[in-house]
């Protein structure tokens, strides 16, 4: 519904005489300007997509480029290089209207949407006079159709539905069709940051997730804790996450009392950028799929990351520095759960003595 309403309005904007450039070449992307590139949701999304940043601003090196992004992530591209200015949408209908006359003083040449709600991304663009919108359309906008309802409003259709590929090479994919290449799949924190400093080695734990099934027991990282604490008496560890894990870490403590002060929670107490120095430094973060993790591979943290499903390992799982990472998938029909604790133990082993045959 919400698709068909936003092809009525656009159809009916057009009769102002804006146009979307249709089924563009390289070619009509030689000499670009002014850019906007919208990643309006999720930090792990985001920090997926700066792959794909990063190549749109190696193309367009002297082009004006406004980063629109969601308020929640402004601590990772407030004072970047990479962008000339920030626009904060959270993808929503709200301020649809506003945004669209101010993105139109803009006199935009290109809009890039990487990871956007539709539809109110395509009606922003529209309002914003983009006269080239570029998406990369998720399986899901299609709602089980054949084609995209608002293709027709797009620049660009790059349908990539016929295989389940990581994300990030969905943008490559999407960049290389208009060519556009992508040197390298590595993601990157956008600004400057300097890792916290430790003085023991410690191993980071990030409870939460987008959703609960993506999450692992917390009865079963107590246990995990207890043997790190056991086997590992140089290693500490640091419970990790924002306000939406407060609760969940205040109940893990309850289990670890006996930690002789070995366990720390830091839930609520960091900022983003704070978040992505205390990950840089860590010797290993143990997480699920969620933002976190894509900040531990960015910095080149090892980690021991968990996921739900296959369907989500293929789509987020570290492509960078693989050698750095563990990767344990559930059984999709048992959930979290069927990750066991000696699993995750013989990861966390991996790990540590790798870095101890380096030490």
């Amino acid at each position: 519904m919400k698709q068909r309403l936003a092809g009525l309005f656009i159809s009916a904007y057009q009769l102002t005489g804006f146009k979307v450039k249709r089924f563009i070449q390289p070619s009509d992307l030689r000499d670009l300007k002014t850019i906007a590139i919208f990643s309006t949701t999720a930090l792990g999304d985001f920090l997926l997509n700066t792959p794909a940043i990063v190549a749109i601003r190696n193309k367009y090196p002297d082009a004006k480029i406004i980063m629109v992004v969601h308020k929640r992530n402004a601590l990772l591209v407030e004072g970047s290089s990479m962008f000339n200015e920030i626009v904060y949408w959270d993808g929503k209908a709200n301020d649809v209207l506003l945004l669209g006359k101010a993105l139109r003083s803009k006199k935009l040449d290109a809009t890039f949407i990487l990871h956007s709600r539709s539809p109110y991304d395509i009606v922003l663009a529209t309002l914003a006079h983009s006269r080239i919108i570029i998406k990369d359309v998720y399986y899901n906008d299609y709602l089980g159709r054949k084609t995209f309802a608002l293709n027709r409003f797009l620049s660009v259709n790059y349908d990539h539905r016929g295989v389940n590929i990581p994300i990030i090479h969905q943008k490559s994919g999407l960049l290389e069709h208009i060519g556009i290449d992508i040197p390298s799949l590595d993601m990157v924190i956008p600004v400057p940051f300097t890792p916290e400093r430790k003085d023991r080695r410690t191993l980071g734990i990030h409870l939460g997730a987008s959703s609960e099934e993506r999450c692992w027991p917390i009865d079963n990282f107590a246990a995990v804790i207890g043997w790190v604490l056991a086997k590992y008496p140089d290693i500490d560890v640091e419970l990790l996450g924002g306000p939406g894990e407060i609760e969940r870490n205040n109940r893990l403590m309850s289990l670890v009392a006996e930690s002789e002060g070995r366990v720390t929670n830091s839930a609520g107490k960091t900022n983003l950028k704070q978040l992505v120095e205390k990950v840089a430094a860590l010797e290993c973060l143990l997480v699920g799929d969620t933002g976190p993790l894509h900040i531990a591979i960015a910095v080149k943290t090892r980690t021991v990351a968990m996921f739900p499903s296959m369907l989500y390992t293929d789509g987020t799982r570290p492509l960078q520095d693989q050698e750095l990472h563990q990767v344990l998938t559930a059984q999709e029909a048992l959930g979290m759960s069927s990750i066991s604790v000696d699993d995750v133990e013989a990861a966390l082993r991996i790990q540590f003595e790798v870095v101890d045959k380096v030490i």
